[in-house]
């Protein structure tokens, strides 16, 4: 079964730290980070809370330490005045890692450090930095070593817990809306290569993202995040027949074999146009689209960021934590069957993403367009 329908809440590794952009003229005032793991996905969800912190503390000084993998993005979040991408904060940190971001934030001199995160070695590289505001969500015995937290509420997405720790700074404002700008090379880029593909006559245009290549979350297989190619070749089917829509496929090179699948039980106009490498381009891609449909990879935060409506197709992972923030966006969710009163205390219930209709999904898109 599927839960109801309903909207959303809202490269290249590198061992060293590079500064991608510094904002010119910096303000005096408080020297504010943010600290954040899990990839691109998670760097996006941040941006509500990093929005917020530039309006309500316009002279402070504010730095973004991301993943690696998520330096391309971190250089087009506007409020940020230097984001630093470091290798040491993709997984799960370790000794050695927790040592390096203890370097980095000791470096910096900070006055706050927000913590996107709630893994134990950054608390502790953060406390031993000397940091004297050490905010983050709360949870674990490592949380004394915080100065403030806050909890977070139950399926709460990961952007509005965080956007909360801004409170404890006393910052009121809040802005939900997620933002990144790709910048002009990669936006005319993105023209080019949808105006190639000869849809852009004003129908609808969905892009769909069957593949998996692009997920980024740890400890589950590709397989388990993944909705069947035939399912989506259906529905992008309907879109046409229903709402006149041309299709575009994104994902990474080794989505190419699933995309194929799809399209030979496809009597839509379509194009491929996966294997774009450059994340700045693929969401100048987005940006162009009415609407994204993936399962849950980086590509619903990309799109949430660049304005485009979302619709995210949840199984074993929870759509409501990591899905795209904003009442622009729908969660799918698939529903883990009961667990027999036989099975041992604790067992977790498994939540297939075959349990997801495709008249469930085109129900969610008819409402969101």
């Amino acid at each position: 079964m599927v839960a109801p329908l309903g909207r959303s809440q809202g490269g290249i590794r590198r061992d060293v730290e590079p500064a991608l952009r510094t904002r010119v003229g910096t303000l005096s005032g408080m020297n504010v980070a943010v600290l954040v793991t899990g990839g691109i996905s998670e760097t996006l969800q941040t941006t509500p809370l990093l929005r917020t912190l530039r309006a309500g503390l316009p002279q402070a000084r504010l730095t973004l330490l991301c993943p690696a993998s998520a330096g391309l993005v971190a250089a087009g979040i506007s409020p940020v005045d230097e984001a630093v991408a470091l290798t040491s904060l993709e997984g799960r940190v370790d000794g050695p890692g927790a040592g390096h971001v203890w370097g980095a934030l000791r470096r910096r001199r900070l006055d706050a450090l927000l913590l996107c995160s709630t893994q134990a070695m950054l608390r502790v590289a953060a406390f031993f930095a000397g940091v004297p505001q050490r905010i983050g969500p709360g949870g674990g015995v490592t949380a004394a070593l915080l100065s403030g937290h806050v909890t977070a509420e139950p399926s709460e997405n990961l952007a509005a817990t965080w956007l909360r720790l801004a409170r404890l700074l006393g910052v009121r404002v809040q802005i939900h809306a997620p933002s990144f700008e790709p910048g002009p090379e990669a936006r005319r880029e993105a023209d080019r290569v949808v105006y190639g593909t000869g849809l852009t006559d004003g129908r609808l245009l969905v892009a769909l993202a069957p593949g998996t290549a692009l997920t980024e979350q740890d400890g589950l297989s590709m397989e388990a995040t993944a909705w069947a190619p035939e399912r989506y070749a259906l529905l992008a089917n309907q879109l046409a027949v229903r709402h006149g829509a041309g299709i575009v496929f994104l994902g990474g090179p080794a989505d190419r074999d699933v995309i194929e699948r799809t399209m030979m039980d496809l009597g839509a106009s379509a194009a491929d146009l996966s294997g774009e490498r450059d994340v700045r381009v693929l969401a100048g891609v987005i940006a162009r689209c009415d609407l994204l449909v993936s399962g849950d990879t980086p590509l619903l935060h990309l799109a949430a960021a660049v304005g485009t409506p979302a619709v995210g197709l949840f199984g074993p992972t929870d759509g409501r934590v990591r899905g795209p923030y904003g009442s622009d966006h729908r969660i799918v969710q698939a529903v883990a069957p009961a667990v027999p009163l036989s099975s041992p205390a604790g067992s977790p219930g498994h939540a297939p993403m075959e349990q997801i209709r495709v008249e469930d999904v085109l129900a969610s898109i008819e409402a969101s367009i």
